[in-house]
C-alpha cells in the first residue's frame, strides 16, 4: 500500500515530466524552426546586400577605368611668334587709310597674337582681336 502509493506518485510524476518533456521539445523545436527561418532570412537578406554592394563597387571602378582612360586634354602651346607687320599688311590691303589701319592691326596683334584672315570680317578665327575697344567703345581693330 505505502509501496503502491510511491510507485503511483513516482509513476505520475515521471508521467508528469515526460508529457512535460515531450511538450517543451514540441515548443523548443516550433521555437527552433521560428529561430532557423528568421535566421535563414536574415541571411538572405544578407547576402543579397552583399551581392549588391559588390556589384555597386564593381560599376563604380568599372566607370572610373572609362573615365580615366580617355586621353588627357593636350597642354595650352605656347604662342607661336605671329608675324604682325605680314598679317596686317595683308588685312589692310584694300582700306583707304592704310597707315591708321597698320597702326591699329598692328597693337591688336601684339595683344591678341592673331588676326584674322582676308582682308575684312572673320572675326570668329580671332575673338579677342574683334572684342577690343577704344575708349569710346567702338572696336578698335580693323
Amino acid at each position: 500500500s505505502v509501496f503502491a502509493r510511491a510507485i503511483n506518485t513516482t509513476s505520475l510524476c515521471f508521467l508528469f515530466h515526460f508529457h512535460s518533456v515531450s511538450q517543451l521539445r514540441s515548443q523548443s523545436s516550433q521555437l527552433s524552426f521560428f529561430f532557423v527561418t528568421k535566421r535563414m532570412a536574415f541571411l538572405k537578406a544578407f547576402a543579397a546586400l552583399l551581392i549588391a554592394s559588390l556589384v555597386l563597387v564593381h560599376f563604380t571602378y568599372a566607370l572610373q577605368e572609362v573615365i580615366n582612360s580617355k586621353p588627357p586634354a593636350p597642354s595650352p602651346q605656347p604662342l607661336k611668334p605671329i608675324d604682325c607687320t605680314g598679317s596686317c599688311k595683308t588685312r589692310c590691303s584694300k582700306s583707304s587709310r592704310q597707315n591708321l589701319c597698320n597702326r591699329a592691326c598692328g597693337s591688336c596683334c601684339r595683344t591678341c597674337h592673331c588676326v584674322p584672315p582676308g582682308t575684312s570680317g572673320n572675326y570668329e578665327a580671332c575673338p579677342c582681336y574683334f572684342n577690343l575697344t577704344t575708349h569710346n567703345s567702338t572696336r578698335k581693330c580693323p
